[in-house]
């Protein structure tokens, strides 16, 4: 052996006896590398993140769930998602699966890649998940949506619905009795009647092309219409086929439930020249007035029954002279517009007393709690005349109950709250609940409002909204649909 190899082997021998002592004795040198072999292991192993419980509300309820905050980001415990759907996640090998349902979607995921698969199609993530402490994180929304789910932002809150919102325009709006919300879905083929949830849920009720011109009963059980040859259908929003309500084919126009759901209230008559009720149980039709007074519209009844208000329009007379020459003809304008009208329907033999005689033009009448009625005035020779909710009295005493705006659209409940909507300077809509003398304004954005409503106990408003029906209710606003 040369004297160089001789050399090193004893340095070696010399170097391990001395690390080996050194180990075992406790010295200083051994602690030295042991808090650096320490360092080291620090330096390679993966830093955690911050994990928090948050709350978020799923369905309209409260949840508490784990978040991981990631660079600029959150994500979501893959186990409380999947709770969302009443689903389990299980790993294999490293690929993460969650399946929502036996009918429902298979989701497969790994850990640091930003490629997802929804039913073994290839979708991505913004933020690839992580696991750390044998929990998987991931991105909330791109899972939320792929499972067919929806994520919304209510100020710091975040809403998780594991269905998402019906789509589409809408029309007309109703509460029922209980405050439930129907909708009338205006762009579907035929027309759809929807029962709409404060937790963002739908329910098909109906579809029909006369669902647009339906009446709900208070009680929210039945809807009626009136078909193009002048039949009167009910239908029951619980399930079933449409029924004829007796087998009259006469025009009917402005269906009006009385309060106990009992009757339906209308204007009768190729003319709209009479006032008629029809008994929901027996389909027998009574006629109410018929005083061959034509263009009457809008007929509502008190809740408790005991008066019907209604509009006549009066249109321009005719005027010649004896000849009755062409020439000589001229329409007289001079008493032309809309008036208020009301029956006493306890009283035999009452006459129609007139409640307006101004010549503006008024709208969506209604009974107020103290017996007057309100309605939407608007003079219609006045460019800037703004429209004004008003209420005249049985004495004809007229007062503004609104003016905050120019108004083009009121909606009452039975018990006499009112709901309002319209443009008000810097044209924005505004909507304003008047609710037992008390007025509140309730909604105000740049949209253009087409539907109104307001619940029985005045603490609720629909509004529709660019197609998009919004809830108000408790100081919050909820678009429902999207």
């Amino acid at each position: 052996m040369s004297d160089l190899k001789t050399n090193k082997m004893l340095q070696t021998i010399a170097a391990a006896a001395f690390v080996t002592a050194a180990l075992s004795a406790g010295a200083p040198e051994a602690k030295a590398l042991r808090a650096q072999d320490q360092s080291t292991a620090s330096q390679v192993s993966p830093a955690k993140f911050a994990v928090a419980s948050e709350s978020i509300r799923v369905n309209g309820q409260n949840m508490t769930v784990s978040m991981l905050k990631a660079g600029n980001g959150k994500l979501i415990a893959l186990g409380d998602l999947a709770k969302m759907y009443g689903a389990a996640a299980t790993s294999t090998k490293g690929l993460i699966t969650v399946k929502t349902g036996k009918n429902g979607h298979t989701l497969q995921l790994q850990s640091g890649s930003k490629t997802f698969k929804l039913d073994g199609e290839a979708q991505t993530f913004t933020a690839a998940p992580v696991i750390q402490d044998n929990r998987a994180f991931v991105e909330l929304k791109p899972v939320v949506a792929a499972l067919g789910g929806e994520v919304i932002a209510a100020g710091d809150t975040l809403q998780i619905l594991t269905a998402g919102r019906i789509e589409g325009s809408f029309a007309s709006v109703s509460f029922d009795a209980k405050g439930r919300l129907v909708a009338v879905k205006e762009d579907a083929d035929p027309a759809q009647l929807y029962s709409l949830g404060s937790d963002y849920s739908s329910r098909l009720l109906f579809s029909n092309p006369n669902a647009s011109n339906m009446t709900i009963s208070p009680n929210g059980d039945l809807a009626a219409y009136t078909d193009e040859t002048g039949q009167l259908y009910l239908v029951s929003l619980n399930g079933g086929e449409p029924y004829k309500l007796g087998a009259d084919t006469s025009v009917k126009t402005d269906l009006a439930w009385t309060a106990d759901g009992k009757k339906i209230y209308f204007i009768q008559g190729d003319k709209q020249e009479k006032i008629s009720c029809v008994s929901v149980d027996t389909g027998q039709i009574t006629e109410i007035l018929a005083d061959k007074v034509e263009n009457k519209s809008e007929v509502r009844v008190s809740a408790d029954e005991k008066k019907i208000a209604y509009i006549v329009t009066a249109t321009g007379v005719a005027q010649n002279d004896k000849d009755s020459t062409e020439d000589s003809l001229k329409i007289d304008y001079s008493g032309a517009g809309e008036q208020i009208y009301t029956l006493d329907l306890g009283v035999k033999d009452a006459k129609p007393a007139a409640l307006t005689a101004s010549g503006d033009n008024k709208l969506y009448p209604a009974f107020l709690g103290n017996g007057s009625v309100a309605y939407l005035s608007a003079d219609p020779e006045q460019a800037n005349a703004k429209g004004t909710i008003k209420a005249v009295s049985a004495s004809g005493g007229t007062r503004d109950l609104i003016a905050d705006a120019d108004f083009l659209l009121s909606a009452s409940s039975p018990s006499g709250h009112l709901a309002a909507a319209g443009v008000a300077n810097d044209g924005s809509c505004k909507v304003y609940a008047l609710v037992s003398g008390v007025k509140t304004e309730v909604y105000a954005a740049q949209a253009d409002v087409t539907g109104l409503a307001i619940s029985e106990d005045g603490t609720r408003v629909a509004v529709v909204a660019d197609g998009k029906v919004i809830l108000v209710q408790n100081g919050k606003t909820d678009q429902l649909t999207k």
